[in-house]
């Protein structure tokens, strides 16, 4: 009994499945694409279409062989009618196969375009890169027109010798810093990569960082100030002279008995003579995150006229040191040291150290 039963369900499958056969046998294929339109970009190409107007259509495949000689398939849906290719290596001309296809998977006769892109964005990033020493490292620089987003990458050894790779967002043009190395000459070898995993070529720099020292604190003295604490006793916490005392204990800190001068806070500190400037390290008052969580730091020569470093974000929840390059490596014999905006009405500083090179 079962084997009949066997027997007449798969007479019946045969016979479903012959029935579908013949009715995609008696669909027709869509009609191909038309009105195809083509641009080019870096490295990309856009292609946009007429759909077929047979309801049953479902998506358009364009194909294609990519840069490096790989075979491609980009689907798209019935809902849009155009395409962008990227990832192209080379300016080479590229054939585009477009192929409607609709709900019973029957195929449309094939459309084929050809172009060539533009230079891709990395290639182009990649001619304007210039590498040059810095206080501690070295600074890389590059150009970028393109609006493409790009990775500049740096490979070199750090100070224990260990193979390390600096990545910077490239998207715009502008420049990356190599920190944390002495005075020794070393190898860089740079690169950019786009999204699609691509890579230009390497270019090698072979280059002698700037030694950097710690600025000695012993001719510093305080100019000026917007409000101190003074503590009982003769105890340095709460004076401005306490944040360049070398000491992680001590702290400056504006105001708060009998006043409360809201911000912005500041101190002006003269160095005794002239230096230049590559980053500053701050430290909070030790515990405690009750302190200011932006500053400003201006730098002068003669007290009188002031140069702006920069605004920078600073965080009140670590004790641990917070270091800040000055991109313009600038000298000076002053510097202003402005707490802008924080939680409470009230700033403190542990210390600022000054890293860079005597003049």
């Amino acid at each position: 009994m079962k084997n009949k039963i066997y027997y007449f369900l798969g007479i019946a499958l045969v016979l479903f499945f012959s029935a579908c056969e013949e009715e995609n046998d008696n669909v027709l294929p869509p009609s191909p694409v038309k009105d195809v339109e083509i641009s080019t970009g870096y490295g990309e190409v856009i292609l946009s279409w007429t759909n077929p107007p047979e309801e049953d259509f479902y998506y358009v495949d364009i194909t294609y062989i990519d840069s490096q000689g790989n075979f491609r398939s980009q689907k798209v849906s019935r809902f849009t009618n155009s395409a962008i290719l990227k990832g192209f290596t080379n300016t080479e001309n590229y054939e585009f196969t477009l192929t409607a296809y609709n709900t019973a998977g029957k195929a449309s006769p094939p459309i084929v375009v050809s172009t060539a892109p533009l230079e891709p964005a990395f290639n182009l990033v990649f001619n304007t890169i210039t590498m040059y020493p810095d206080f501690g490292g070295a600074i890389v620089e590059w150009e970028n027109e393109t609006g493409k987003s790009l990775q500049v990458r740096v490979r070199y050894k750090s100070e224990e010798g260990v193979k390390t790779t600096s990545v910077f967002d490239a998207t715009e043009s502008g420049r990356g810093y190599i920190v944390g190395l002495s005075a020794k000459e070393r190898v860089f070898e740079v690169y950019v990569s786009d999204e699609e995993g691509n890579n230009s070529e390497i270019k090698s720099f072979t280059i002698l960082p700037l030694e950097e020292v710690k600025i000695d604190k012993s001719k510093w003295s305080v100019v000026a100030y917007s409000s101190q604490e003074p503590a009982e006793g003769g105890n340095p916490n709460g004076l401005v002279k306490a944040v360049f005392d070398d000491d992680l204990s001590t702290y400056w800190h504006t105001q708060w008995a009998g006043a409360s001068p809201g911000y912005p806070h500041f101190f002006v500190i003269d160095m005794g003579e002239e230096v230049t400037i590559s980053r500053i390290v701050c430290y909070r008052r030790k515990g405690d995150s009750r302190g200011q969580t932006k500053f400003q730091f201006l730098t002068s020569l003669d007290g009188v006229n002031w140069e702006d470093e920069g605004v920078f974000d600073f965080d009140p929840t670590t004790d641990a040191a917070q270091s800040y390059r000055l991109i313009n490596n600038p000298k000076a014999r002053y510097f202003k040291y402005v707490a802008l905006e924080g939680p409470n009405f009230f700033a403190f500083l542990a210390e600022i150290t000054i890293y860079g090179a005597m003049d």
